[in-house]
């Protein structure tokens, strides 16, 4: 009878541990992905412009794919990036490039903890902001000390399961039109500056340069050497982002009043179509989505700096602990600064630091990653021609980022 009973839990367990070795790394770029800057930008995304620029989505989800197809080449061939780069500038520019790249990256997770120690504050006993974003890097720092990747990976999947199922809660619960809905699925083209900045603001949040390192890094631990599989791993991650960012615009479509973005004020205007409990599921949701965002987005820089050094790092090993931990550590020392010496809020920092994060090491990802599959493959000339022209639009999204976002910081100081 025991046996039974164990088979029977062995199952679906050993399934569940099946399906995250099989899409987990997808679910990390999720989440990478699918932080503080991505939900209020969103928000603020439906909250403007309605359902209008639902149809961006599809396209982001089409450079997404375009991005971490060269990714994934290189990641079968076991080539990380950073390697390839320090191979074309040499060592010490390469140790240069990595160290400012991960300085700037720590940014997003500046931003990150800062909103998942707001949430810490909401949901729990808590009462002071500075000592949740403290609590929030502890856990980061507990994550990465789990140190086998496997461990890690399951953690991360439950997380953007869980932000994944309370945002698709809500969303049941207000009931949303379907055409309307369905109508702004089609492009559609609006004169208008700001309109033209979400765009890039949906693509820029989208596209996140951070995973393009890890993915070109994690052959030790997948163990795929089949492009096919990593193209139907984070083919997975990303479709989950595409449908997180849909619901997210959907419901301040229907719910949101234009004004300023506050902590709550995503969820506020729900409690009268759905129930108080609205504002807990939200800021759970949140707070998951900042700090596996915050965490995992420095695992890129757990690899990229000990590869610019000529290291052979692995995941968990004692190079990538240590810089993923000064990393936090450093976030934390410049959150709470900013906090306290400036206008900024949580909100403000996730709506900043996406641009912030991604206006340099956007563009200069996307033409190495170019470059890498140049020297080590041959392309047709199709996919030459769609890779160049994801490259290309990386630059311009970057381009225009700079511009307002010189404006934002100038306003916000």
């Amino acid at each position: 009878m025991s046996t039974d009973t164990s088979t029977a839990v062995d199952v679906p367990v050993s399934i569940a541990k099946e399906t995250i070795h099989q899409y987990g790394l997808g679910l990390l770029f999720a989440a990478n992905i699918f932080g503080a800057g991505s939900v209020y930008i969103l928000t603020e995304a439906g909250m403007v412009f309605g359902f209008a620029l639902l149809w961006v989505l599809p396209l982001t989800l089409g450079v997404g794919l375009v991005m971490h197809e060269m990714s994934a080449r290189l990641a079968a061939e076991n080539r990380p990036l950073m390697e390839y780069i320090a191979d074309v500038i040499g060592e010490r520019a390469a140790k240069s490039f990595a160290v400012g790249i991960s300085f700037i990256m720590q940014f997003w997770s500046v931003a990150n903890y800062a909103l998942a120690g707001a949430a810490l504050v909401y949901l729990t006993p808590l009462s002071n902001l500075y000592l949740g974003i403290i609590v929030a890097a502890a856990l980061g720092i507990s994550l990465v000390e789990l140190r086998v990747y496997s461990r890690v990976e399951g953690v991360i999947a439950v997380l953007v399961l869980a932000i994944f199922a309370s945002y698709a809660v809500i969303v049941a619960n207000l009931q949303p039109p379907v055409s309307a809905v369905a109508s702004g699925f089609v492009p559609g083209i609006v004169d208008d500056f700001e309109y033209t900045t979400m765009i890039i603001a949906l693509l820029g949040t989208t596209v996140y340069y951070p995973n393009f390192f890890i993915q070109t890094s994690m052959q030790h631990e997948k163990n795929w050497e089949l492009v096919s599989r990593y193209r139907r791993d984070h083919t997975v991650g990303l479709a989950a982002v595409v449908f997180l960012s849909a619901t997210v615009i959907v419901a301040a479509a229907m719910a949101v009043p234009d004004g300023d973005l506050t902590l709550t004020a995503p969820a506020e205007p729900l409690i009268d179509l759905i129930g108080p409990w609205v504002l807990g599921v939200f800021m759970l949701a949140v707070g998951a989505a900042s700090f596996s965002s915050a965490t995992g987005t420095l695992f890129a820089a757990g690899f990229m700096v000990p590869q610019s050094y000529g290291l052979t790092t692995r995941f968990g090993d004692v190079h990538f602990r240590r810089t993923v931990h000064l990393l936090i550590a450093l976030s934390v020392a410049l959150a709470i600064p900013i906090l306290a010496l400036t206008d900024f809020t949580p909100v403000s920092l996730a709506l900043l630091m996406p641009a912030v994060n991604g206006v340099v090491g956007l563009p200069i990802t996307a033409l190495a990653l170019y470059a890498a599959i140049e020297r080590y493959y041959e392309p047709s000339r199709l996919e030459r021609a769609v890779f160049l022209a994801a490259v290309v639009l990386m630059f311009v999204t970057s381009l225009v980022t700079a511009e307002s976002l010189a404006r934002s910081i100038a306003q916000l100081i």
